[in-house]
């Protein structure tokens, strides 16, 4: 979709295979806003944070189909005109995937979750971006993996004037993605700037503020 600027184990693979597929690239200062966001099975419940684009534009709020699966909650908080995207998603695993990551090695699995989420998220891209950066951090969930994607010619939102836009006037932008595994929870958070799209350490940014902020609602 384009968007023009206006002013392990099989168990593992199977769960992985369900985070790509489970949502699609539809859109519906201060950091944080008033407003709270309660996903739509009482999952997680987030501030919904301050879009940084200079108009003061908010974020538009979009949950994202999880394919009817009453663990998984996924939402995207996005600006359009300023092509400033964040995604979080919150999953309860099942006794086998569980079982299953447990028998792998916790950075691989952190890093496959990753790699999904992207896929997930950014369907129309045809190739996993690449890694710019990656680092592994402590947070609330445990150590988390977060990562800087560099996507070619992969911004939702496009370059063109006085014509009709196409794919071809995308531009090279950054995806961060932030994953934690604390036993049988995975969190992660997307985030994507193209208003900014060579500042890398804005985009992580971006994703590690809004994963500090999620708060678990679900006995896991």
């Amino acid at each position: 979709m384009i968007r023009v600027s206006n002013p392990a184990t099989i168990a593992v693979w199977i769960f992985i295979s369900l985070l790509a597929f489970s949502g699609s690239l539809s859109f519906a200062q201060d950091t944080k806003s008033s407003a709270k966001y309660t996903s739509p099975n009482r999952i997680f419940s987030i501030n919904i944070p301050r879009a940084p684009n200079f108009a003061g534009v908010p974020y538009n709020v979009t949950a994202l189909d999880t394919m009817g699966d009453k663990q998984y909650d996924k939402v995207m908080f996005h600006a359009d005109d300023f092509g400033q995207y964040l995604v979080i998603g919150v999953r309860v695993l099942s006794a086998p995937s569980i079982t299953a990551m447990d028998s792998d090695e916790p950075q691989t699995v952190l890093k496959n979750i990753s790699e999904a989420a992207i896929r997930g998220w950014r369907t129309d891209l045809d190739v996993l971006p690449e890694i710019a950066r990656e680092s592994l951090i402590d947070t609330k969930f445990g150590k988390a993996i977060i990562r800087v994607y560099r996507a070619r010619k992969g911004s939702i939102l496009v370059k063109a004037q006085g014509r009709q836009a196409a794919k071809a006037d995308a531009f090279d932008t950054n995806i961060a993605c932030i994953v934690a595994r604390q036993g049988a929870l995975v969190v992660f958070v997307l985030a994507e700037n193209d208003a900014d799209p060579d500042n890398s350490d804005a985009v992580a940014q971006m994703a590690t503020e809004l994963f500090q902020d999620i708060r678990v609602l679900t006995a896991h």
